[in-house]
């Protein structure tokens, strides 16, 4: 018998099917599948696909080595030259067009230029310090609120800064910053945001209401923030790592 038929066996004679595996495993039904049918090119690369293998037959109560090493010697090595071919998509990048960076540049300067004379007129027309607007009353005589977070000229002529709207009440505000490749899943209120390999350098940020799971395919390749604290590394090199974060639990996650 095969290994992913070992796999299978096992688990239907626990009675468990696939999708209550996935949600115990955190592991997605399709790649369970695909396990048990020993299609290795369905699953993510190593460790990756190694750690969902090992997952499987911990569930299972089966040897998680000895299933590990049999599972993937079925298979040819592959050739450190041949092309990792993954399942999750990724976003394509093109270098910038140069056209784009000249289009940025004079639109920042219309915006520059539109907010000084705005400015300017607002001056001529004021009648006594402390006074705004056209007709020279202040924002308690006119009515008006506090000022809106558009973009403002800086006086040195810089780029206009923006001011970004506060984050809802009670959410949760997670930025993911990857030091190397890790394999990454993450669910947002019940919404899958992130399924895929994450390369050195990227930082994600997520936001949830009401709870986040992560998965973490090498939690030693990534530092996060939780809400804005530094909660240093989510684990050590080549470890697996599941996180579920919720309000009341955020401050005290690492």
């Amino acid at each position: 018998m095969d290994i992913g038929s070992q796999l299978q066996a096992a688990r239907e004679a626990k009675g468990i099917s696939i999708g209550t595996l996935a949600q115990r495993t955190r592991v997605p039904a399709r790649a369970l599948a695909a396990i048990e049918r020993n299609d290795q090119s369905a699953l993510p690369p190593r460790p990756f696909g190694r750690g969902f293998v090992r997952t499987y037959a911990e569930e299972v109560d089966l040897d998680p080595e000895r299933l590990v090493r049999d599972y993937f010697a079925q298979f040819p090595a592959q050739r450190a030259s041949d092309p990792v071919t993954l399942h999750a998509p990724e976003r394509s990048w093109q270098p910038p067009s140069p056209w784009m960076g000249m289009g940025t540049a004079v639109a920042i300067l219309l915006v520059v230029v539109a907010a000084a004379v705005v400015l300017g007129r607002r001056g001529e027309n004021a009648v006594e310090p402390g006074t705004v607007g056209t007709t020279g009353l202040s924002p308690a005589a006119t009515g008006a609120g506090p000022p809106s977070p558009h973009p403002i000229a800086q006086p040195d002529g810089a780029a206009p800064a923006v001011t970004p709207p506060p984050a809802p009440s009670g959410a949760i505000t997670v930025v993911l910053s990857m030091s190397r490749p890790c394999w990454v899943a993450a669910t947002v209120d019940g919404r899958r945001t992130i399924y895929r390999i994450l390369q050195a350098g990227e930082r994600e940020t997520l936001v949830a209401q009401r709870d986040m799971a992560i998965r973490f395919g090498d939690a030693g390749a990534v530092t996060w923030t939780i809400n804005g604290r530094d909660a240093g590394s989510p684990g050590g090199n080549s470890a697996i790592r599941d996180v579920r974060i919720t309000p009341e639990n955020a401050a005290t996650v690492r």
